[in-house]
């Protein structure tokens, strides 16, 4: 009997030093990650980066470096929220997938079906336009992302409006002007057939239906799940989360630095301020690495045969109802690490998301700078300390 109680505590003993083996491990991985982020962070000029990446249901690392705000130097938390421009564009499919399982739409619901009165105005090229139609980028309407093709609609549609409407009735009016434009052209599915103003009548129908607006439905979304999720900027939420930074030099400023945090007044700028506005269903959102993550779990588990807030049927129809891009998400089917992606800026932040529910792996990337450059690199070295073993 001795010797058995013996063994059993140098069995025990022997399983608590891998486990720290194992700790250490993880740790140590972590670190160099951290100071391989810090010094790209650096060479791309980031202020900050925050990245984060879950496996097989578990959080391998979440973790940011550098600043909240070059100025003030204060330093940025991995609980900190992050602008994730288009990436927003997920979430609204995410909320219209919960409606359909409700009853209030359905998939195949065509928006003139709810919104008659505009159907005279209209160009007839979109009268059989559907609700995953325009979340897919299939329904024809104008990109509404070139300064050259947002200024003058913005121009002609703030003629017909008072600035007090709330942003549910601009939007309605935005859409009404919006249907007046010639539809792009059939051919091909891919960023040609990019449309903003696609999910913004989405949302519209999303309205119709509830009663509520959009930014009301996203807000109990994110309540419902905890996603740590709020319409609008960092600083909306809290002053001391991360602050967006532009190059003074694309904005034609006469300041002599590479980047600088954007103020109340730059924010203010017209054109680009009133398309934030109007755009928030497919670019508005910010959200913190963990409601990220466990956003990109629900998607990866519901893929995987398992109902969670929806139903694993309609995580099939969500992502899978058409090649290229399907209601809020790119799909890469030869990239087996990262299937599903998207990018997203509103010219002040970037992110990246993507997961592959074969590999139940998903990565998030952000940063509070409008810059692509290296964020690809970023994701790589993500995949090679994380998910490639």
């Amino acid at each position: 009997m001795k010797t058995r109680k013996s063994g059993l505590k140098i069995a025990s003993l022997v399983l608590g030093l891998i486990a720290c083996v194992f700790n250490l491990k993880a740790i140590d991985i972590n670190g160099k990650v951290a100071r391989q982020m810090d010094s790209m962070r650096v060479v791309y000029h980031y202020p900050s980066l925050a990245y984060g990446v879950i496996r097989n249901d578990s959080v391998l690392v979440m973790n940011t470096v550098g600043y909240r705000d070059l100025l003030t130097e204060e330093k940025s938390r991995p609980t900190d929220h992050y602008h994730i421009g288009s990436n927003t564009k997920a979430f609204t499919g995410f909320l219209a997938a919960k409606l359909v399982e409700e009853g209030l739409i359905g998939w195949d619901t065509r928006f003139f079906d709810l919104y008659p009165e505009f159907k005279a105005e209209s160009n007839p090229a979109y009268f059989d336009m559907t609700l995953q139609q325009l979340l897919s980028h299939r329904a024809r309407l104008i990109n509404f992302n070139q300064n050259s093709e947002v200024y003058p609609i913005i121009d002609t549609y703030e003629k017909t409006i008072n600035d007090s409407l709330s942003p549910a009735l601009k939007r309605y009016q935005l859409i009404r002007e919006v249907l007046k434009h010639e539809p792009l052209s059939l051919s091909g599915q891919g960023m040609d057939n990019y449309s903003n103003a696609g999910f913004i009548a989405a949302a519209l129908m999303l309205e119709k239906v509830t009663g509520k607006s959009w930014e009301s439905l996203i807000g109990k979304l994110s309540d419902d799940l905890n996603l740590e999720m709020h319409v609008g900027w960092p600083n909306d939420v809290d002053i001391h989360q991360p602050k967006g930074h532009i190059n003074p030099k694309i904005w034609q400023l006469d300041i002599n630095k590479e980047l600088i945090p954007i103020s109340e007044e730059l924010k203010m700028v017209h054109h680009n301020h009133q398309y934030i506005l109007l755009t928030a269903p497919c670019g508005d959102l910010c959200i913190t690495l963990r409601g990220f993550l466990k956003f990109l779990q629900l998607n990866i588990d519901g893929m995987n045969g398992k109902s969670n807030y929806l139903k694993s049927e309609t995580y099939q129809q969500l992502l899978t109802a058409f090649p290229v891009y399907s209601m809020g998400w790119w799909i890469e089917p030869d990239d087996i690490y990262l299937k599903y992606g998207h990018r997203g800026s509103n010219g002040t932040f970037y992110s990246f998301a993507g997961f592959s529910p074969e590999h139940k792996v998903g990565i998030v990337v952000m940063t509070n700078t409008y810059q692509e450059e290296g964020i690809t690199d970023i994701i790589n070295l993500l995949l090679r300390n994380y998910t490639k073993k």
